[in-house]
């Protein structure tokens, strides 16, 4: 930017002068800025509403597996017993435990010896067979009894070694890592080791599966004192037996009942989200007395299709679905007159007490005939709406991002323009300026002539 002379030669103040004529240039400016807030604003709140369409597709999909549907409790009538608990999806109603037998594992102790810490003067090998895989752990004559559990404990053999202190003797134990028959141990001395572990006597408790008898009627054993696959969706774990004659015990009843205070907690989880979107739809593009939040979004049609495909889908009918249980109204989850979705928790408590299965199909669907619930139908539809370059909002939302990259092209050129004008306007107020005071020099000038040939007279 050249000299200013600011006004010295005219006595006009030339920067306001510019500032206001730029200021009056710059109206398109101003205008061009004004509508990128608006379509900022506008894109901002889009992008809002899209966040929460993603969260409702979230929440559904935390309920379309009969897994995350299933609200049960499962209680036991003597938890010293059996403990149960839940396994996945359980059917209500009960049924009977008697416990035979519990699952152990191998535990086998050696002889005693002086010091668990002087050498033993052994040596060979200590063979630990396991179903039918053996480890061999290698004795030499420096080995002391710590030394020699150190060593099992390192040989990868399923077994775990400690040392028990008698008071002036101590000896090895060994427990194997696995219950169950199957996985016995036994062990096998060679050279000089002599610990006694391959004493039968010393094996003070052999692997046992366990065994439990349900409703009278069906004895089934594990390897593990946890039932997981015998009542569906339900573990049951014997803790210590009840039915081994001549002392037996009352069996065990387990109850297995729909938790519909939990269930309805999970389905307000996505009723929540849901309402959350319609909330942030109808404060975006307006709804009723509501007004648009931006004048670009009143009655936007990304948003009233989103709005309306939700409607229709939690509303209708589900497809492929027949008798009492049909639709999420069904079920006590309905829309209400302001577009959104409330509970009825009597109708819901009372349809869980009167048939869990089918509510359940409502949420998750049947995958078995290949009908679809009416989660995995809205995540198939937020998908739509909201999932890719091709969703709907997302094309809305690009189309608003085009708009504003354009304005700030043009937002550029305006700038460069008025930065051109304003130096246009400084070059000719200088002009003025230098024109101004030279003449005012030659008007003195002339004034000096005169008063010199006044002065002669």
């Amino acid at each position: 930017m050249g000299i200013t002379l600011g006004g010295l030669a005219t006595g006009l103040d030339t920067n306001a002068l510019i500032a206001g004529l730029r200021q009056a240039e710059s109206v398109p400016l101003a205008r061009n800025q004004a509508q990128q807030r608006d379509l900022k604003s506008a894109r901002d709140a889009l992008s809002s509403f899209l966040s929460k369409l993603v969260d409702i597709k979230t929440k559904a999909k935390d309920l379309d597996t009969a897994a995350e549907f299933s609200a049960y409790t499962i209680t036991s009538s003597d938890d010293t017993s059996v403990v149960a608990s839940s396994a996945g999806t359980a059917a209500p109603g009960s049924f009977s435990v008697q416990v035979n037998k519990l699952a152990f594992a191998t535990r086998t102790k050696s002889k005693s010896v002086a010091s668990a810490t002087n050498a033993l003067t052994q040596a060979g090998t200590i063979g630990i067979t396991i179903a039918g895989t053996t480890t061999a752990v290698a004795v030499t004559s420096e080995d002391s009894l710590v030394a020699i559990a150190t060593k099992i404990n390192t040989s990868g053999a399923k077994v775990n070694a400690s040392i028990v202190n008698e008071g002036s003797t101590s000896r090895l134990l060994i427990s194997g890592k696995d219950s169950g028959v199957a996985n016995q141990v036994t062990y096998a001395e060679t050279g000089t080791v002599d610990l006694d572990l391959d004493l039968g006597a010393n094996t003070y408790q052999n692997a046992q599966d366990a065994e439990i008898k349900i409703d009278n009627q069906f004895t089934v054993t594990r390897p593990t004192n946890k039932f997981t696959d015998v009542v569906q969706g339900v573990t049951i774990t014997p803790k210590k037996i009840t039915g081994n004659p001549p002392v037996t015990e009352a069996p065990v009843t387990v109850t297995v009942a729909a938790d519909a205070a939990a269930q309805e907690k999970k389905i307000r989880a996505f009723v929540d989200a849901y309402n959350s979107a319609v909330s942030g739809g109808h404060l975006a593009a307006g709804y009723g007395s509501i007004k648009a939040a931006n004048k670009y979004l009143s009655g936007d049609s990304a948003v009233r299709t989103s709005l309306d495909a939700m409607a229709k889908l939690v509303s209708s009918k589900l497809p492929g679905f027949t008798g009492k249980y049909d639709m999420l109204a069904s079920v006590g989850v309905s829309l209400t007159q302001k577009g959104s979705l409330g509970i009825d928790s009597a109708k819901l408590k009372a349809a869980l007490d009167a048939d869990p299965g089918s509510v359940a199909k409502v949420f998750v669907g049947d995958p078995d005939n290949s009908v679809k619930g009416a989660m995995h139908l809205m995540t198939e539809a937020i998908d739509k709406l909201a999932t890719g370059k091709e969703a709907t909002m997302n094309i809305r939302i690009a189309a608003f991002g085009g708009n504003i990259e354009r304005l700030e092209g043009q937002e550029i050129v305006l700038n460069r323009s008025l930065d051109a004008f304003e130096q246009r306007l400084r070059k000719k107020f200088t002009d003025l300026e230098s024109s101004v005071a030279r003449i005012n020099q030659q008007g003195g000038a002339l004034s000096g002539l005169a008063n010199l040939g006044f002065s002669r007279r």
